[in-house]
Order: structure tokens, then sequence, then C-alpha cells
């Protein structure tokens, strides 16, 4: 095969997006699987446009006929899947004595039933293959979310040792997802798993990520230099004032802004921890 091919799941928002824009700059046609079409053809778009090569799927993959028709799909149009990367990070921060059985029900349908359902396609239709599967946080620690994530790793450990010719890994953040610049850490130790060069199979890797921005790490550019004592005003309203109705616009996010605080965040760097 000339072009690797990689399936990425739930590439709307969070881990799954930041790690699909990643691949697409690595030169891999990118397959962007999604409950949600148009956010898959969002972040398709959005490698199109960094130069890289994808497509988007309507997918569920809690659903056996999504996944069975995502996999034939990608067989149909490319001839070949060097890997998967499943995002199953899907989260509950409700206490464990008030969860209700829908949300429960959900969860496991979310992460632990689109895993099953992952793995046993890849079993049935990859041979020298990669997977990654994304996990819920360590951050989650209620019972149902430990539970899950105890039960998406020894799945994987499993199939591992059963299915040798696939490589299976499974990644664990250090907290929600936030953005592709703080979420940076994961999205790179999932480039380095997805590859059979590796020669990592049938690990667990904790990866610590650093505090996601405050609310004015997410303001405008400009907007945040104002804030900087440092920035002259004047060459700041020089370049951002070419409309008047701009001012006004970006006055009220400056006192926004100012509500918010400092937006000074911990720049530690990430580390990663591998065991079962």
């Amino acid at each position: 095969m000339g072009v690797s091919v990689v399936l990425v799941t739930n590439v709307g928002q969070g881990f799954g997006r930041a790690i699909a824009l990643a691949y697409g700059q690595a030169d891999y046609d990118v397959v962007c699987a999604d409950k949600d079409v148009t956010l898959a053809s969002k972040t398709a778009a959005e490698i199109e446009e960094l130069g890289g090569q994808a497509i988007p799927i309507q997918a569920d993959m809690s659903v056996p006929l999504d996944v069975r028709n995502t996999f034939e799909k990608v067989f149909e149009i490319f001839g070949d899947l060097s890997g998967v990367v499943h995002v199953a990070s899907f989260e509950s921060n409700t206490y464990f004595a008030k969860l209700g059985e829908g949300e429960f029900s959900e969860l496991i349908d979310e992460d632990l039933k689109s895993t099953f359902l992952m793995l046993k396609a890849s079993a049935r239709l990859l041979d020298d293959a990669w997977l990654v599967i994304v996990s819920p946080p360590k951050s989650a620690t209620e019972p149902h979310m430990v539970a899950v994530r105890g039960a998406i790793t020894r799945m994987a450990a499993g199939f591992e040792a059963r299915y040798n010719t696939l490589s299976v890994n499974v990644a664990v953040p250090s907290r929600p997802a936030s953005d592709p610049k703080h979420d940076a850490a994961l999205v790179e130790t999932v480039l380095y798993l997805g590859s059979r060069g590796t020669g990592l199979s049938g690990h667990r890797l904790y990866v610590t990520l650093p505090p996601p921005p405050k609310d004015i790490e997410s303001l405008l550019p400009e907007v945040r230099a104002a804030l900087d004592s440092n920035v002259r005003q004047d060459d700041l309203e020089a370049s951002v004032y070419d409309d008047p109705d701009d001012e006004d616009e970006l006055e009220g996010e400056l006192e926004a802004a100012e509500d918010a605080g400092d937006g000074d965040y911990d720049e530690d760097v990430a580390t990663i921890n591998r065991t079962w």
C-alpha cells in the first residue's frame, strides 16, 4: 500500500478531532467517523485545508451495522486500512449514588460497547494493523467510570493476547479534552502508538496533560494582547480597528476578559507512564 490510511472515531470535537488533524498533517489519509456528520465533515475539511486528505463518515460506533458499514466503506474506497484510533472517552460526572439507569446505559454504549464492536470488527477484517483506544480520563474517579475504564483496558489486553497479528494499546489521558495545544501530549502518544514499528502492544499508557486554559486563553489574540501591559495600546488599535464597528466589539470582549482573571497556566512538561 502506498499512502497509509487511518480510521479515527468521534472526530467531531475533543481528542478525536485533535488526533484526526494530527494524522492528516502526518500524511495519512484520514477517515473521519462521527455520529454527527456535520461535525465529521468539518473536521475532514480542516484536514484538507491543512494539506491532508480526509473523508467524513456518519457512524455511531455503538451500533453494529454502523461499525460494519464503516469498515466496508473504508475498504471500498482505499482497499486497505493501516490502523484505527477509537476514542472511547465519554464521561459521566454524576455521583454514583445518583446515577440513573439511562445514563449508565449510555456510558456503557458509548465507551464499552463501542470498544467491543471496534475490536470485533478489527479481528475479523484487519491483519498486521494497529489499534489505539483512548479511554475515559484518569480524573474520572466515580465507581462507574473506574469500572468502564478498567473494562476497556482488560478487554484490549485480552484481545491483544488472542489476536497477536494486531497491535493494540490503550492511552489514558489524565483529564478530559481541552484543545489541540493543551492536548498535544496525548496526540503525540497516539501517533507514536499508531505504528507497527514501535514494538509496543498490549500496554496501557497514562498521559499527563497540562491544565486546560483559563477563560482568557480562549479569547482572540488581539484581546489577549490588549490585556498585556507590555503591548502598546496604540499599536494594537492600528492593527485591529480597521473597521470602526470592531472597536465596540473589542471593548466588550475586554470587559469580559477583565472579569475572567489573568489566564496564567502551568507549562509542566507532559510525562508518560506505562503499566498494566
